[in-house]
């Protein structure tokens, strides 16, 4: 969808607020993947061998910690999520009462997430809500707020709605948010390799597959006096608070922000979710005399996926560089470095695929190769080295 396709005029000016909010909900995890993945691209693994019969087994021998600031701006993440639509709530309600609430009123507005019919129906009959007509069952905004609960799911315990809640209670009165490193996959980099690849061996008491790395973990196993290269892939993981079950911070992050951001405001809102979805990126570190008016022209790409696209755009500057330039100290190295620099990801990763698109045809992969180079070159303003005129002896 381009700029000129989005149509904000569902989101009535009572609500620009929510704007603002999910802007700092995706700076906040921003701030947070970028700290786990330079935690697992720095290894926080270190490894031991340990003879096993006529095998050697690869375990765990140390763990780096986790830093400390990833599972508190995760928890900050999810409290400003779930606070979107505590405020969009809250909102609605006074504006379709036309005045502002008093305290005693406003303690009774708040985001219920039930994982049984009943329990909602039960919650609209308590006698704060029974003061305020727009939460009356059978209101279009309790139609709405119905619409959004857990219990509307055969699994409730997997509802965005469930998750966003129990994560943020527990991050309010017990813990920050339970992340640890998890073991994302191991590898041999020939798969024709006698090598066993392992999840952690040992038994532990507690539910949930994938769980944390510890000491001892057992990754591969090859046979003795055999070097197998093998590659070790590194997670960081949220622990579910009520199912105890290990899911990826990135993909736990994803979607809960685009649950709320795409589905649970609109509906809130106007009942339906089939209308342009807010935009999750705006800079909120300066003044706006106009939010809606900036709303046109910002970001819609969620912090998840631009993380996505810089992890995708690193692996691909890696891997032009030791395409184009064998020699990975050499001149012509750095200057295919300084190059891709200068190019954003999209570029960058395009530039990949075009390369990886004629890999195992010698001719096209050549002719490639040297259109990269020449770009390289040009870009970086450095001659080919048949054609400079640096003085040099012929």
């Amino acid at each position: 969808m381009s700029p000129h396709d989005v149509d904000y005029s569902w989101l009535p000016d009572h609500q620009l607020h929510v704007v603002a909010t999910l802007a700092h909900v995706d700076h906040t995890i921003d701030q947070a993947l970028r700290l786990t993945h330079d935690y697992t691209e720095q290894g926080p693994i270190t490894f031991a061998e340990v003879a096993a019969g006529g095998r050697v087994e690869v375990v765990v021998k140390a763990l780096a910690p986790l830093p400390e600031a990833v599972p508190r701006l995760v928890a900050d993440a999810l409290t400003q999520l779930r606070a979107a639509l505590e405020h969009t709530l809250y909102a609605e309600v006074e504006a379709s009462l036309g005045r502002p609430l008093t305290e005693e009123e406003a303690r009774g507005v708040e985001m219920p997430a039930t994982t049984e019919a009943g329990a909602l129906a039960k919650w609209f009959r308590d006698g704060r809500r029974r003061r305020l007509p727009p939460l009356h069952a059978e209101t279009p905004l309790a139609q709405r707020i119905e619409r959004l609960q857990p219990f509307q799911r055969r699994d409730a315990d997997e509802h965005p709605l469930r998750l966003l809640a129990v994560y943020t209670n527990l991050a309010k009165h017990r813990t920050p948010a339970v992340a640890a490193a998890r073991l994302g996959a191991v590898y041999p980099d020939d798969p024709r390799s006698d090598l066993t690849v392992a999840l952690p061996l040992k038994p532990r008491p507690r539910p949930g597959d994938g769980l944390p790395l510890r000491e001892g973990d057992v990754l591969a196993a090859a046979p003795r006096g055999a070097r197998i290269p093998f590659s070790v892939v590194p997670t960081v993981s949220l622990q579910r608070p009520h199912t105890e079950v290990w899911a990826i911070a990135a993909h736990e992050l994803d979607l809960l922000e685009d649950w709320v951001r795409t589905i649970a405001i609109p509906v809130l809102v106007t009942g339906s979710y089939e209308v342009s979805s807010l935009p999750p990126q705006l800079d909120i570190t300066v003044g706006h005399g106009d939010l809606r008016a900036e709303l046109a022209t910002a970001g819609r790409t969620p912090a998840v996926l631009r993380a996505r696209d810089r992890i995708a755009a690193a692996v691909a500057r890696a891997d032009l560089v030791e395409v184009l330039a064998p020699s990975p100290e050499g001149p012509e190295a750095e200057t295919v470095r300084i190059w891709l620099e200068s190019l954003d990801n999209e570029a960058v990763v395009e530039r990949a695929v075009r390369l990886a698109s004629v890999r195992g045809q010698p001719h096209e992969l050549m002719w490639v190769c040297r259109e990269l180079i020449a770009e390289a070159l040009s870009q970086t303003g450095c001659a080919p080295a048949s054609s400079r005129t640096d003085g040099g002896e012929a």
